[in-house]
C-alpha cells in the first residue's frame, strides 16, 4: 500500500522510502492543500487519489455513498475520513520532530481542533489563563504567517534554478545528527562511485563515519519499506553487497536504517514497520 502521507511525514523525519516505491516527482507536486484534505487531483485531472492508500476516485464517474450518490471529489473526501479517520490528528501526532511545533502549542492546536473555547483550553493546560491561550493562539497564526512566506521564496528559488547541493535524507532516530550527518547529493554521489562498483557491491565498508553513513544509506534502500524480513533474509540481501554481512547488518540497526525485533526475529526499515492484521 502506498501511504504517501506516511512517506511525507517519514520524509520530514529524514526517514528515506525505496525509491521503486513511491514516484518522487509527485512528492514534489503535493501541495499544502492536499495535505489538509488528504487527497489530490492527478496532474492530468483524470481523478482523485487518496494519500493514504490507494483508493482513486475517477472524475465523472458516479459514486455510492451514505447520503445517496456523490462525485469523484466527494467520494475521495468520504472515503478519507472514514476509512483513515482524522488527517489533523494523524499529522499532530507525528510530533515536533516533523511539524515544528512545540509540544504546548500542539496540545493548543488539538484542543482548537476540538472547538474548545480559550477558557475550556486553559483549563486543560492546568490552569493556565484565557489570555495565555489567545497568546498561543496569536503566536499560532505568525508562524503561519511566515511558513507562507518561506514557502514563497522557497518555491522561487526552486524555480530560478539557482537552488543546488539539495542534503541527503537520514533517519532522525540516527545516534548522529552532526557535521557527518550533512551531506549533499553531489558529495554523495562521489562517496558511492568512490566506495560502491556498479551492480552495487561494496569496494570496502568506509571508516569515516561520514562516508560509512552514506554507503549504509544506499545499501539500506535494498529493503522495502513496509516489509518484515527474517535474519537470514537479511543476511541474504547484505551478502550481495559485501562478504562481511554480519557487520553490515551490525552497522544498519546500530544506525537506525534498521530495526528489529529484541529476540531478532524480524527486521525492518527503521520507522516504517509494517501494521500487524
Amino acid at each position: 500500500m502506498n501511504n504517501i502521507l506516511k512517506y511525507l511525514l517519514n520524509y520530514r523525519r529524514n526517514i528515506r522510502y525505496d525509491q521503486n516505491m513511491i514516484d518522487e516527482n509527485m512528492i514534489e507536486a503535493i501541495t499544502s492543500d492536499d495535505l489538509a484534505r488528504g487527497y489530490r487531483r492527478s496532474v492530468d485531472s483524470a481523478c482523485f487519489s487518496c494519500l493514504r492508500c490507494d483508493a482513486r476516485f475517477e472524475e465523472g464517474r458516479v459514486y455510492a455513498s451514505a447520503g445517496g450518490f456523490s462525485t469523484a471529489e466527494r467520494a475521495a473526501k468520504e472515503h478519507s475520513a472514514e476509512a483513515h479517520g482524522d488527517l489533523f490528528e494523524e499529522i499532530l501526532d507525528s510530533g515536533r520532530g516533523v511539524t515544528g511545533i512545540p509540544d504546548a502549542m500542539a496540545e493548543v492546536l488539538r484542543l482548537l481542533h476540538k472547538g474548545k473555547s480559550d477558557r475550556e483550553i486553559a483549563a486543560a493546560l492546568g490552569g493556565k489563563s484565557p489570555s495565555t491561550v489567545r497568546n498561543q493562539r496569536r503566536a499560532l497564526r505568525k508562524r503561519e504567517s511566515e511558513a507562507k512566506i518561506l514557502l514563497a521564496l522557497m518555491e522561487t528559488l526552486d524555480a530560478s534554478g539557482k537552488y543546488v547541493g539539495r542534503f541527503v535524507a537520514y533517519p532522525a532516530a540516527m545516534p548522529m545528527q552532526d557535521d557527518r550527518a550533512i551531506v549533499t547529493e553531489e558529495e554523495a554521489a562521489a562517496i558511492e562511485k568512490k566506495y560502491l562498483l556498479a551492480d552495487g557491491c561494496l569496494l570496502r565498508i568506509p571508516r569515516k563515519e561520514k562516508e560509512k553513513l552514506v554507503v549504509l544509506r544506499r545499501i539500506a534502500e535494498r529493503f522495502e519499506a513496509g516489509m518484515l524480513y527474517g535474519q537470514r533474509e537479511v543476511d541474504q540481501i547484505l551478502l550481495k553487497a559485501d562478504a562481511d554481512y554480519a557487520a553490515l547488518r551490525r552497522y544498519l540497526i546500530d544506525y537506525r536504517f534498521l530495526e528489529r525485533e529484541p529476540d531478532g526475529s524480524a527486521y525492518w526499515v527503521a520507522g516504517m514497520k509494517p501494521e500487524q492484521k
